[in-house]
């Protein structure tokens, strides 16, 4: 794997030494030259037979394990169905932190406001009821679009993509139950996995993102609500980064402190910061203790007592003037869904969008406050010619199409050339004319078109599968 060790920026590996013992900085240094552990998280929507070979648990989250080698991920088509997701182990810590302290039982608002590139977008939809609401938040318009590609894999329809600063959400007073911040930062934690890390680090990188945490941090208060689960997240070891942001949140006088329950075979370090009596950790994954990259996490509980009225106002006006599809054309639209009466519509230009009933207060407010990039699920467009709908790929992946449109489930090679938008050996499905959706192991990869000799294949050609397999 090289020897990254060496290469470390001089001031981060002077900076580390003065943060741990002489020992565990020795340990450090070998354990970045080491092997990186791969793990994955699975879908419980779309439960499969995932057969990776030497699997053990991350113990900090139920629906994950690690492989012992990495395999070719590109050239298993349930990665493309959405029946897991690759996720870097400790960022999974998430999962046990939202176990603990968040009413899960309950329909909640949660915020992603650094949401990119979705791991914790999706774990955090895949522990939500059905309606509750996730708004997945990601200012740099390149780094949504694999945001929103994750989270149309996964298949649920309670998602709002947005695309603000955090002060944007400031004027949504107690607005969300949940908070999860995963900041920008450093990058320190990914030093051993990504070594274009440790070649962009500098002491006025750290600065600069510390500065925006800051920033970030002094936002937040507004739009969570009293009682409300606030969590803060980076993958460094800056302490301008990490404690001074506990430093921040104690002293801003909102919140109170959360403890996780960690077991001492994880190898999780703690972090204590005190003001004013009050006692906050902070929990760090370090390479040499824990099983995955770097990480540092806090919990804390915004102080005070729910409020049953909303303290946030919106124009009626604005409201009304997001105008939603008509009667007539909706009835059409639900014969392709599985509950077709819990859902609504909306069409931005020709493409248009289910949304489900209890959401669409919601999806109103984001559209006409914020900086709405996706919203539900995208049905397709109307045919200009008949009036019919041409079903988009986010429907066929999706947990709310009919049990009732065509379907048949290929085999490994089919569905790697559906995959790469080639020629199946599938000639035709009988008994079936036009719309169709082609399964691998009983999960939905896309739309074919049955024709009286030939399958379309209509697998969006900017996702196509590219490597040779």
């Amino acid at each position: 794997m090289g020897n990254r060790s060496e290469n470390l920026p001089k001031k981060f590996t002077e900076r580390l030494q003065g943060q741990i013992s002489a020992e565990d900085f020795d340990a450090f240094k070998e354990a970045i030259d080491g092997q990186v552990p791969v793990s994955y998280r699975t879908n419980p929507f779309k439960p499969a037979e995932i057969t990776f070979s030497d699997t053990t648990p991350v113990p900090w989250c139920d629906e994950a394990q690690y492989i012992a080698k990495r395999p070719s991920f590109a050239e298993d088509p349930l990665i493309f169905a959405g029946a897991y997701y690759v996720q870097e182990a400790s960022s999974m810590f998430l999962w046990k932190a939202l176990k603990q302290h968040a009413p899960l039982e309950k329909d909640l608002r949660v915020l992603d406001l650094c949401a990119a590139p979705g791991g914790k977008s999706t774990l955090i939809n895949s522990l939500l009821t059905p309606k509750s609401v996730l708004v997945s938040n990601e200012i740099v318009g390149k780094r949504s679009l694999p945001l929103i590609d994750n989270l149309v894999r996964w298949g649920n329809p309670n998602t709002l993509v947005t695309g603000n600063y955090a002060e944007s959400f400031a004027p949504l007073r107690e607005y969300f139950d949940v908070v999860v911040t995963d900041a920008p930062c450093s990058g320190e934690g990914m030093f051993r996995k990504d070594p274009k890390a440790s070649e962009l680090w500098s002491t006025s990188l750290v600065d600069s993102c510390a500065s925006i945490q800051e920033s970030i941090v002094d936002h937040i208060p507004h739009a969570l609500k009293a009682g409300g689960l606030y969590i803060y997240s980076t993958c460094t070891f800056a302490p301008q980064e990490n404690e001074e942001r506990l430093v921040q949140i104690l002293e801003s006088d909102e919140f109170e402190p959360l403890e996780i329950d960690i077991d001492p075979s994880w190898g999780i370090s703690t972090v204590e910061v005190e003001r004013n009596g009050v006692k906050a950790i902070g929990y760090r994954f370090i390479f040499h203790k824990t099983k995955g990259e770097g990480l540092f996490l806090t919990a804390f509980r915004k102080k005070g007592e729910p409020s049953i009225h909303q303290k946030f106002s919106v124009s009626p006006k604005k409201m009304k003037s997001v105008f939603m599809v008509k009667k007539r054309e909706s009835e059409e639209l639900r014969k392709w869904l599985e509950n077709g009466k819990d859902f609504e519509f909306y069409q931005d230009g020709e493409d248009v969008y289910a949304i489900p009933s209890h959401m669409v207060q919601d999806f109103k407010i984001m559209k006409v406050t914020q900086k709405l990039r996706h919203q539900g699920i995208k049905m397709g467009r109307f045919n200009k010619k008949n009036g019919q709908l041409i079903p988009d790929h986010e429907l066929a992946v999706s947990n709310i199409v009919s049990a009732k449109i065509p379907t048949l489930d290929v085999e490994y090679r089919d569905a790697i050339d559906f995959l790469k938008k080639q020629e199946m050996s599938v000639k035709t499905i009988q008994g079936v004319k036009g719309w169709a959706i082609i399964k691998y192991k009983g999960l939905a990869l896309g739309w074919v078109k049955v024709l009286p000799n030939r399958l379309n294949n209509y697998y969006p050609s900017e996702l196509r599968l590219r490597k040779d397999v």
